[in-house]
This record gives C-alpha cells, structure tokens and sequence, in this order.
C-alpha cells in the first residue's frame, strides 16, 4: 500500500491536479490581496459609511427630536439614551467646534476630552473624519439645533476594507469560491484525464513493445503535443518492428546464402580428404568447385561490409570534384561488351551536366550496378538506354530496359537487402547491389526511384545535387577535421 501510494503521489495525473489547485489558490490569495488594498484606496467605504449615518441619523430625529436647550444635563440624558438605542457615538459640540457631551465619555468606553474638537460645525450637513485620542478614525456628520443653538454630531468607526469584506460580500465570496474551487478540482480532474490518458497509453505500449508486443498503437488525442508525441512514437513502432523483422530477414537470409557454399566446399574438401576425388581431374574440379564458392561467399562478404561502412560512418565519402559525364560514358564503355553478346543495344543520351563533388568509385558502383542489371534482366535482342540532364540544383540519370519488369507487389521491397523478385529477376546475386546502391545515393544526399510494370521493361532514376558555392569549404572543413 505505502509503495503504490508513492506511486499514485508520482503520477503526472496527480502532479497537474495539485498544480492545478495550487495555481488557483494562489490566484485566490493575490486577488484578495490586491482586492483590499484596492478597496483601501476607494472612497467607496467611506460613502457606504456616510450613507449609513444619514440613514441613522433621519431615524432617530423622526423618533425623538433634538433638545431645544443647551443644558448639558439634557443634552447629555439624550446622547446617552440615543448612543445606546443605536449603537453609535453621540456628540453635541458647539458653534466653534467643542465638544460638550460625548457619550462614550458618560458611558465610561472613552476618557475625558477623547474628542476635543468637531472641524466646521457651522457648515449644514457637514461630515467627515475625526480621531479621538487613542489615534482612531470615527466618520461624523452633523445636524445642527436650531433651537439650542448647539450641533448634533453623529459618529461610528471608520469601517475598514477587511470589516467591510467581513460584513458584506465575505460570505457569498466564499459561497462563490467554494462552488469555483469544486469547479476547478472538476476540470483539473478532466485536464489531466486529457492530457494523462494518452501518455499512459503511451507508457503501456512500451511496456509492451519490451516484451516484444508491437501490436500497440497509441491513439493521437490529447493536446497537439500529446498527438505529435503519439504519432512519433507509433512511427518509431513502427520504424523498429520493420527493422526487427529485417533482422530476423537478414538473419535467415545471410544463413541460407551461406548454407549452399558451406555445404559444397565441404563436400568437395571432404572427398578431396577420404580419397573419393583421387585422380587429378577429379582433384581439380573440387578445387575449382571450392574455389569458386569461396569467392562466391567473399563477394557476399564484401557486400556486407559495404552496407556497414555506408551505415555506420555515411560522411566518410571521399568527396572530389567529378565529371559525371566521363564517368558515365566509362561505365557504358565497360559494358558495351557484355551487351553485344545479347545483343542488346545501348543507347546514350548526356546533356551537359554540372560540376558536382562526389566519391569517384561509390557513384560508379552505382550506375555500374543499374547498368549491369539492365543488362542482365533484358531478354535477347532487346535495349538499355541511359539518359543524364541537369535539373534544379540536381543531376538526374535515368537507366531504362525493355525487360520483362517488376510486379507490381514487388516494387515496394525492391531496394531491400536480400530481397530477390523470384519470377521476373531472379538470378545468382545475393540481393546486396540495389540495396548498396540505395545506401550510396542517400549518403550523397541524393534519392533513387524505380518505375516498372510487366512487360514494359523497369527504369531507375537517380538525382543528385550539383556542387554549390560553398561544398569546397565544407569538403576541406570535413578534412581537416578528420587530420585532427
């Protein structure tokens, strides 16, 4: 219990709850603060104050009039009587101001001369603020006697901000706060119910994907980061089921590919070793059969570590300028044989190209390769043609035959590693060369794109990007850095 209560006090779910309550309450605080002293240096409580001694002030006189004298006795009997009844301060002060009859003094509540002094008694209706000794604040206003010649004053404390909040809107601010707070707690519960939700999807698909589960995928709700994070994560799904199952290809493929050259040259070495290949020929045909799977095997090998060095470091190209034309015209000129022989016919079409910095050997294993193939997949009789032009910024080369082509179901995985089109290419390759092929244009930062249908022969198109003003620089930049 205390382990999954940790657990629940850990939760993203409850953190955004606490903030949530947290942020409100400290709201709350500062606009209470900034409420009262707001309040303070409104005038507003002290009209209220005004307002509520005016009011006081008609009730009494419509109750019992003023003392027509000025006798202190009677003065001080009605100030008395009256501060009583309506729990406020009486005062009768005289033309220039003095008090004469206080009745917090005859109650006992003040000491003697606690107010001395009403400012501008003379003034009808007059009101303001007095201070009585012990520094207190008292709002007046005055009514004067006519017949007693004397000056009715009517005081209560001056309210303050909090006694106000106190008296008046205290209890519904709080009625409202709660109902707020209650509504706050509620949508705090369906903010982290939104935003929490589908990150623990999320945590519960990896918990999956670990014991090799990859059939999760995270919904996209939530807020746009929520759904950004979603999508990213079932790419990366799904990114790593394709290479999870390309490893178990690789796997059973390279050990198939091994499993044939393996088994002959152990079969040859073995009859070569109990005597069965004892005559010379017989010798020499488990020699030449061992050697040729030998180096059927090194080639595999060699193309292997070829798809290492292009995974692992891809910026370690040798980078020189290139004329792509002349090395496009050698490539064509190695092959022209190869394809009298099949009589196939090459055509060539190269527009001037662009300068462009590139590895020398990478790029002509590249249209070696697709060259080779054109050659090897197109039937007798038939044609392969190369065409290289400029583009925007990019050189594009296209190879083109008039072979059978590639099933449409097939176009997809053509460029990956072992994968063989069995009915319309197959052939004694290992289903290494696009795939090296692929890896070198990406690292030249370019892109390959096949076209194919059956019956009307397949093209591979290659774009490159042109040198620009400053690959000389970042080309030295890189070497320098590499002499480091």
């Amino acid at each position: 219990r205390p382990r999954r209560s940790r657990i629940m006090f850990n939760s993203l779910r409850f953190r955004l709850i606490v903030s949530h309550i947290l942020i409100l309450l400290i709201c709350l605080f500062i606009i209470g603060l900034s409420f009262t002293f707001f309040l303070r240096s409104s005038i507003v409580i002290d009209r209220l104050d005004f307002v509520q001694l005016t009011e006081l002030r008609t009730t009494i006189l419509r109750r019992a009039a003023l003392p027509a004298t000025t006798s202190t006795d009677v003065l001080a009997r009605y100030a008395a009587s009256t501060a009583k009844a309506n729990d406020v301060r009486v005062l009768f002060a005289d033309k220039s101001g003095k008090v004469i009859v206080d009745s917090a003094v005859i109650s006992g509540a003040a000491q003697a001369n606690d107010i001395e002094q009403v400012e501008n008694p003379n003034a009808v209706l007059e009101r303001g603020f007095l201070r009585d000794s012990s520094r207190q604040i008292w709002a007046f206003i005055t009514q004067p006697n006519e017949s007693g010649g004397v000056y009715f004053v009517l005081a209560k404390p001056r309210t303050t901000p909090l006694e106000l909040l106190n008296q008046t809107v205290l209890l519904p601010l709080a009625q409202a706060g709660i109902v707020g707070g209650v509504l706050s707690v509620i949508m705090a519960l369906l903010i982290s119910y939104w935003v929490a939700n589908p990150l623990q999807k999320a945590a519960k698909a990896a918990s999956s994907i670990g014991i090799g589960d990859f059939d999760q995928p995270v919904p996209a709700s939530g807020p746009d980061e929520v759904k950004s994070l979603a999508k990213s994560f079932n790419d990366m799904v799904a990114r790593v089921k394709v290479s999870q199952q390309a490893q178990r290809d690789f796997v059973m493929n390279i050990s198939h590919e091994l499993r044939t050259p393996l088994t002959s040259i152990q079969g040859f070495s073995q009859a070569i070793l109990d005597g069965t290949a004892s005559d010379p020929d017989s010798v020499r045909r488990a020699a030449n059969v061992i050697y040729d799977e030998a180096e059927r095997m090194s080639r595999l090998v060699n193309g292997l570590l070829d798809l290492a060095r292009l995974d692992a470091v891809p910026a370690s190209l040798n980078r020189v300028p290139l004329d792509l034309s002349k090395l496009l015209n050698s490539a064509v000129e190695k092959l022209t044989l190869r394809a009298k022989e099949k009589n196939i016919m090459m055509k060539v079409r190269i527009d001037p190209l662009p300068s462009m910095l590139a590895d020398t050997d990478r790029i002509s294993q590249v249209f070696t390769n697709l060259l080779e193939n054109a050659i090897k997949y197109t039937p007798l009789g038939g044609s392969v043609m190369l065409t290289a032009r400029a583009g925007s910024g990019e050189v594009i080369v296209a190879v083109a035959d008039s072979g059978g082509g590639i099933p449409a179901e097939d176009l997809p995985r053509i460029f990956e590693r072992f994968y063989r089109v069995d009915k319309a290419r197959s052939g004694k390759g290992y289903g290494l060369g696009l795939a090296i092929t692929k890896d070198i244009v990406q690292a030249h930062g370019g892109s390959i794109r096949v076209e194919s249908a059956l019956g009307s022969g397949t093209r591979f198109t290659v774009r490159l990007p042109a040198a620009r003003s400053d690959d000389t620089t970042v080309v030295g930049k890189k070497s320098r850095l590499k002499l480091k």
